[in-house]
């Protein structure tokens, strides 16, 4: 059984993912702080981490793609990284390793929970291999994956 990490600020996003990821077999935790969830990162096979969640370090506000570039740099092993955001367009993510080189795929919030759970599904059994794929169930509702094509 995969063991899986929300990190987010919004309590209601956490509860809603959390209780929908574990309907489908997955062990499930959510910090809404990533202070806790660094200290136990080595214990996840995978986390979804807001873009815009708010570290504070040193004095510095820093983002989600720091906290991934982070993890990737403390951790021998890191869990797969996706990055979730409410503000994701298929615009932005023309060229998604600008934003965050360091995540092994991309989701917009506003995309469908059967789209997060193919995205974590995909990546967990394909093992960090893949290409960049998008996938749209209507106009409005997108997720953006990108799976890296390389090994570390």
């Amino acid at each position: 059984m995969y063991n899986i990490a929300i990190v987010d600020d919004n309590e209601a996003w956490c509860f809603t993912l959390e209780f929908f990821l574990r309907q489908h077999g997955f062990l499930v935790s959510s910090f809404n702080t990533p202070d806790i969830f660094l200290k136990q990162a080595h214990r996840f096979d995978l986390a979804l981490i807001d873009f815009s969640i708010p570290v504070r370090r040193f004095q510095q506000e820093v983002d989600g793609p720091s906290l991934i570039a982070r993890i990737k740099r403390q951790l021998p092993q890191p869990p797969l990284l996706v990055l979730i955001s409410a503000y994701f367009t298929k615009e932005v993510l023309t060229y998604p390793q600008d934003i965050c080189p360091e995540a092994d795929a991309y989701l917009s919030k506003s995309c469908e929970l059967d789209e997060i759970l193919q995205c974590v599904q995909h990546l967990l059994s394909s093992n960090r291999s893949g290409e960049l794929q998008f996938s749209s169930t209507s106009q409005n509702k997108q997720s953006y994956r990108r799976q890296r094509a390389w090994q570390y």
